[in-house]
């Protein structure tokens, strides 16, 4: 099944688009500078790991560091063999020692990467035996297939031509057996996510690692590592099942069951899958999963991140036409809304701490001191695992900027949650934590690209939306698109508290707070004015069919036993934390703050008008009688005394 969501652009190692396809003058994708580049790495690469016994993740460790060397000389006036490590790396010693200790320390960095947890040693290991057995035992094809397998691998043919390419290659790293039929799904999973962290702590400077101690400055969060880690596999596990028990129902009428293996098999924790149901699930749930770890870990690799600006402007050469290439981060980190809602500047680097109770803080917990011994906020440098997840749903939506607009902290109230969503007009992501009756905690939310709107009694938004459940399993629910009558009912916010002031009375039947999907009166997903409890049901006509919250039980004896037969199922949560995200590239950031700023502005004028009062029109309105007051209730009593006369009694006239 295709990807709606699946957005990743097509690039190549220097972020550009790849169109190099057109020009005869390149090499399956690649400049003949690039090439030339990577003809040398393999010849380097074969040398040595011929001459030496590889162990552990060696030829990963070779890669990293010779791809730098290769890259560094081609900056300089270097006359050394490109085939001679020895002599590369101590001719540029004496010319450039700073730039050599530089990529020293990257190669010990490597080492505090891969060392600080068994996993990613494991991920690492199979990944450089896997790249040993390329690099040393392709004669036949010589350089051109080596060649191809790296343009496969970092998709210089673009997404729909390599995929499979790449998803062949984590197979066989993950099988260690090319006939594997079946894999551990979470093997592939754990696999995966190790070598987005390799990535991701690979494009970190200096102070994220103690060369010293040759550990983390900031130890990684293995728990929730593994929470995600886990809410992946059960993801992949969950969809496997429903393939296997679907085609298995429908053996009889010319469904063909594929899997190569029993339908009995129901996908458990220690389920096996095979690679067609792997890549069925990964396109429709997390479509850039692939990219965001294993392909930009190569393009990373063989394509090494620049040196420091002060450091480049040193060399001979002109830094445009570097091998080292200039990469964004991998994965965002939290950011706050102050530097665009506020009045009051910051200088610049100060940070802003962002703690959230799901995607963690973007500070470090001991912080950093200056010169003048005045304390400071350091960034993190820790993954985010949930924020991984949500970039390997797509990172176009989610690989960008992420601002929080609303935490539970703000104010606790649904007028503050209106105050700091309303106006701004871009994609948002709402995430929040509850919990049910049980102590079962469920992490779920919705995205939308359209903005918030207030009191429209009815639903609202654009078809660019999901519903969501990341723990404890992924779900990912599409919306559907709208048939006639049905469906189209994707966003809902309404408040009453306005009406119920003037006139208690008036109180209508519609939910009060805001939700997604479902009727007016029972939104599909649905959070109260009070913030207090979610709602959340199996089923509507606006989103895919799929639990979010509580998953139903079969047991009949169980609390959350909900009966077969095609019938929505809900479940009722109380709120831990909500908070709600600006997320998307720097510009579209950017237009949803200026836009919130402009609809702010009008509000308090508005709100300044009403507040200046015509006085004299004021008291007209008081004699009128258009005001209700006692204050003029004497001008009836003593009407006509003026002339002498009495009302009604006609018994004087003063005549």
């Amino acid at each position: 099944m295709g990807s709606t969501y699946s957005t990743a652009d097509t690039t190549d190692a220097s972020g550009s688009s790849t169109s190099n396809n057109n020009n005869v003058h390149n090499v399956n994708g690649f400049t003949p500078q690039e090439a030339n580049y990577l003809s040398n790495l393999r010849d380097l690469l074969r040398r040595q790991e011929t001459q030496q016994k590889s162990s552990d993740y060696s030829c990963l460790a070779s890669v990293w560091k010779y791809s730098h060397l290769l890259a560094l000389k081609e900056l300089t006036s270097s006359s050394s063999s490109p085939h001679d490590v020895t002599n590369i790396e101590t001719q540029l010693m004496q010319q450039y020692p700073q730039q050599i200790e530089l990529i020293n320390n990257r190669c010990l960095q490597l080492d505090i990467i891969v060392s600080s947890n068994p996993d990613t040693l494991k991920a690492a290991s199979r990944l450089s035996n896997a790249l040993q057995h390329i690099i040393c035992n392709n004669d036949e094809g010589g350089k051109n297939h080596f060649l191809e397998f790296v343009s496969n691998m970092i998709w210089r043919h673009g997404r729909g031509c390599n995929q499979h390419h790449t998803l062949d290659f984590i197979w066989n790293v993950c099988a260690m057996n090319a006939t594997a039929a079946e894999l551990s799904s979470g093997d592939i999973i754990e696999f995966c996510c190790h070598t987005a962290s390799m990535l991701h702590y690979m494009q970190q400077n200096e102070d994220a690692f103690n060369l010293q101690s040759m550990e983390l400055h900031e130890p990684r969060v293995v728990a929730t590592e593994a929470t995600i880690i886990q809410a992946l596999t059960s993801s992949l596990n969950e969809y496997v099942t429903k393939t296997r028990e679907h085609e298995h129902n429908f053996a009889g009428y010319g469904v063909t069951n594929n899997s190569n293996s029993a339908s009995s098999n129901n996908g458990g924790a220690e389920g096996c899958i095979t690679k067609r149901e792997f890549s069925e699930w990964q396109r429709k749930i997390v479509p850039d999963l692939l990219y965001c770890s294993v392909v930009r870990m190569f393009e990373v690799l063989f394509f090494s991140p620049e040196l420091p600006s002060h450091l480049l402007s040193s060399l001979p050469q002109n830094p445009k036409n570097s091998i080292f290439q200039k990469y964004s981060r991998p994965f965002p980190i939290l950011e706050s809304s102050k530097e665009f809602t506020t009045k009051t500047t910051t200088k610049a680097g100060d940070l802003t701490v962002v703690s959230s109770p799901v995607f963690g803080s973007n500070a470090r917990s001991e912080g950093i001191s200056d010169s003048a011994n005045n304390s400071a906020a350091a960034a993190s440098t820790l993954l985010s695992p949930p924020i991984f997840a949500f970039t390997s749903i797509s990172t176009t939506k989610f690989g960008g900027k992420w601002h929080r607009l609303y935490a539970g902290a703000d104010g606790w109230t649904f007028q503050k949650l209106e105050h700091a969503i309303m106006g701004y007009d871009g994609p948002t992501l709402l995430v929040m934590k509850a919990s049910s009756k049980q102590n079962e905690t469920v992490t779920l939310g919705a995205y939308t690209a359209a903005k918030w709107e207030r009191n429209k009694r009815d639903f609202f938004g654009v078809p660019d939306c999901f519903l969501f459940q990341l723990v404890p399993t992924l779900r990912v629910l599409k919306s559907l698109p709208k048939m006639g009558t049905r469906g189209g009912h994707y966003m809902y916010f309404h408040s009453n508290t306005n009406t119920q002031n003037l006139n208690p009375s008036k109180k209508d039947e519609l939910a009060e707070g805001l939700g997604f999907g479902g009727t007016v009166r029972t939104p599909r997903l649905f959070i109260d004015c009070h913030l207090e409890e979610c709602r959340a049901s199996s089923k509507d006509t606006s989103f895919e069919e799929g639990n979010l919250g509580v998953t139903p039980s079969d047991d009949p004896f169980s609390s959350t036993f909900s009966p077969s037969g095609g019938a929505s199922t809900s479940s009722t949560l109380h709120i831990e934390s909500l908070e709600v995200f600006a997320v998307g590239d720097k510009e579209t950031i950017m237009r949803g703050f200026q836009a919130q700023n402009h609809y702010r502005d009008i509000a308090d004028s508005t709100l300044r008008n009403a507040r200046t009062v015509d006085k004299a029109a004021f008291l007209g309105d008081m004699r009128n009688g258009v005001i209700e007051t006692k204050a003029f209730a004497h001008r009836g009593q003593v009407d006509g005394r003026a002339h002498g006369c009495l009302k009604d009694d006609g018994k004087a006239n003063g005549m």
